[in-house]
């Protein structure tokens, strides 16, 4: 009953399934958007770390660094799971095209077909999964507000990332790239 629900809510919810990824209704999903967020991104971590730079102790922030850090693993683990059942419903509804053009599913799962469209379950998940890239440079912030060194990696890690996940082409998104990149970039 609960992993009914589960199933329904986060792989064939009509909102998921008829989703598209389209660059003037998607929020976010602009060049321009993508490049003028992470400048600002940018200038205001390099701002608040000249703001803060002779302040010898920390800014108290008492429980934002863990709501922050509960609230990314719980949107993680929601993205992580409606990429899986989307995923196998996707499999499960598109096996007759690959009878016609010889795929398998271990070559899906690793990229879609030429022409594949950016709409569906899986797409769906990629972009929220791309919004939530943007909550995770709130880390950068409170990382200066700790007082602890701004560094460049942390400004470039953030901003490739971001990039990486808002370059959407068709072809080339993974459907398991994305919690990959999360993985690899925290290790």
């Amino acid at each position: 009953m609960i992993q009914e629900k589960l199933m329904y809510y986060l792989s064939e919810h009509p909102s998921i399934v008829n989703f598209r990824w389209n660059h003037t209704q998607s929020w976010g999903s602009t060049w321009s958007f993508l490049f003028t967020s992470i400048s600002a991104y940018v200038f205001l971590a390099l701002l608040l770390n000249l703001l803060l730079f002779n302040r010898r102790r920390p800014v108290p922030l008492g429980p934002i660094p863990a709501i922050h850090a509960l609230s990314m693993a719980l949107i993680s683990a929601t993205i992580f799971t409606g990429i899986l059942f989307s995923a196998a419903a996707e499999i499960r509804d598109t096996r007759w095209f690959w009878r016609r053009n010889k795929t398998t599913a271990f070559q899906w799962l690793l990229c879609f077909p030429l022409g594949t469209r950016p709409s569906g379950r899986v797409f769906f998940w990629s972009y929220i999964f791309y919004l939530t890239r943007f909550l995770h440079t709130l880390r950068t912030f409170i990382a200066i507000l700790r007082r602890r060194n701004l560094s460049f990696f942390r400004l470039f890690n953030h901003s490739i990332l971001i990039i990486l996940d808002g370059d959407r082409t068709p072809e080339c998104v993974l459907p398991v790239r994305n919690q990959l990149s999360d993985v690899t970039a925290r290790v």
